[in-house]
């Protein structure tokens, strides 16, 4: 053969295979990553085991993930299904065109190719998506809660039939935060592409020019207000439902007094009635002997409804003093957070005092959206229970314990999130995509009956096959760091 045309083919054959291979890599670090890292910490307190015992257990860390249902595995079977398949399936159809007398250029329009990498990227994510989900789930303790009030996932080491030995329903949902994550960048990108049509078609229009500049923006900031709303309903009334380090890490921002949150828990259980006595004073007069108050603010027979002293821990009556002070400590705590993450980002990339001063702009500005965002909800629960909210409505309409009961909560929880206006455009789409998917993960069930795992697949497979058609013809739609990594793997 000749040497040019063996180095053509050889080249040829590295660039097929290169998005498979990043791909791979990719997926073995975000998987392994973390379990290195936990893993260290773990060592490094641990000073019983031997020197073998600990690179015995650094080795299973490195090597948990190189199995066929690995993760790393799924990524490159599905990037090497939606590169390769739509080269094979083109050629076997120029190939029965030939046969068959058609002009094999009719393959060739850019309708076809779009139809055939959507139809190949459909049937790669369809299979791949089975090698994450191979083993079945249980629940423990399905027909009932734990000893600690949640559901502990086990995994079954047996075939995935409908029902395990003992006759109980085998359950599915290993996939749903992918399946989410994917469903929701696909949504997007359609969003995306419907929008890039409409401004196009409507190009020259002044009028539209405007709404076009200012629609994309807010409709992120909704989107990021919206799945806000719903994360925080659900850490206050479903906290089972969110994922335990997000449900600790709110728990660290919020700063709240348990006895408070369980305070409006047993409200809208109509456990925590005021005007009656159903024994549940002493859970928030224990609250007023520790922050010296009276007693009978935490009896809800005699106080009605709980003074907005207690909710702001402190702080003094003052509902606008306490917004300023919960702003200004969630300030100090998000700068600590944030300032050298953006400088150990950007590390690499700073090569001047304005790359230096531009990262801690970003910190700040990140960690006023966040201050912003917890004195907002706190503000927003106190003016609609005792400010504004009894002056609007009547207390015969709108009761304190219908305020108390969801009420406060549900005005914190819609005002909250448009404090992601503080942010610039571009980090607003990226933290509004990371939220949204979580925020859909509350409301949909974690775990279902493994008969219905047809509908996830589907689901999944339909959204990977839009994205990845998208990355082939329009890449540009698939917005964020998402879309970076995607295209530089594609590509």
């Amino acid at each position: 053969m000749d040497p040019a045309a063996l180095t053509r083919r050889r080249h040829r054959t590295t660039q097929l295979l290169q998005p498979i291979l990043r791909a791979y890599a990719l997926g073995y670090l975000s998987s392994t990553t973390p379990k290195v890292v936990s893993c260290l910490r773990r060592l490094w307190k641990n000073n019983d085991l031997s020197y073998r015992d600990k690179l015995r257990e650094l080795l299973r860390a490195l090597t948990g993930a190189l199995r066929l249902g690995s993760f790393p595995t799924f990524c490159a079977s599905l990037v090497g299904g939606s590169t390769l398949l739509p080269l094979l399936v083109l050629s076997a159809l120029q190939a029965a065109c030939r046969r068959l007398g058609s002009d094999p250029k009719s393959l060739s329009t850019k309708k076809a190719s779009r139809l055939i990498q959507l139809a190949t990227a459909f049937f790669s994510a369809w299979f791949s998506f089975q090698l994450l989900n191979r083993k079945p789930v249980a629940l423990q303790n399905a027909y009932g809660e734990t000893q600690d009030g949640t559901l502990r996932e086990t995994v079954v080491n047996q075939q995935a039939t409908r029902l395990d030995l003992h006759g109980r329903p085998q359950f599915a949902g290993r996939t749903m935060d992918l399946t989410l994550f994917t469903l929701i960048r696909a949504l997007d990108s359609l969003a995306c592409m419907s929008w890039a049509w409409s401004q196009k078609k409507r190009k020259g229009n002044a009028r539209w020019a405007l709404v076009g500049s200012i629609v994309p923006q807010l409709a992120d900031s909704a989107v990021f207000a919206a799945s806000a709303a719903v994360v925080m309903w659900a850490w206050f009334y479903v906290p089972e439902r969110l994922p335990r380090s997000y449900g600790k890490w709110i728990d660290e921002v919020a700063k709240v007094d348990n006895r408070l949150v369980e305070a409006l828990r047993r409200a809208r259980r109509s456990i925590f009635v005021y005007g009656k006595d159903t024994g549940q004073a002493p859970l928030l007069e224990s609250m007023c002997e520790d922050y010296d108050w009276p007693m009978e603010w935490g009896d809800p027979v005699k106080t009605i409804p709980i003074p907005c002293e207690m909710v702001h821990m402190g702080c003094g009556p003052s509902c606008e003093k306490h917004a300023v002070s919960r702003f200004v400590r969630t300030f100090k705590f998000a700068c600590a957070t944030y300032i050298p993450l953006q400088i150990a980002f950007r590390f690499r990339s700073m090569k001047s005092m304005a790359s230096l001063r531009r990262a801690v702009s970003d910190a700040l500005r990140s960690s006023s959206f966040l201050a912003s965002f917890v004195s907002i909800f706190y503000y927003s629960v106190c003016l609609s229970r005792t400010r504004l909210g009894p002056k609007i409505f009547d207390k015969g309409t709108v009761t304190p314990q219908m305020w108390d009961s969801g009420l406060c909560v549900g005005a914190g929880c819609v005002m909250c999130g448009w404090s992601i206006l503080v942010e610039h455009a571009k980090k607003r789409q990226e933290i509004a995509l990371f939220v949204a998917p979580r925020a859909a993960a509350t409301v949909l069930p974690r775990f279902y009956n493994k008969k219905y795992q047809h509908r996830e697949r589907a689901a999944f497979a339909v959204s990977a096959a839009v994205l990845f058609t998208c990355f082939r013809e329009c890449p540009d739609m698939v917005r964020g760091v998402f879309g970076r990594i995607g295209r530089s793997i594609m590509n």
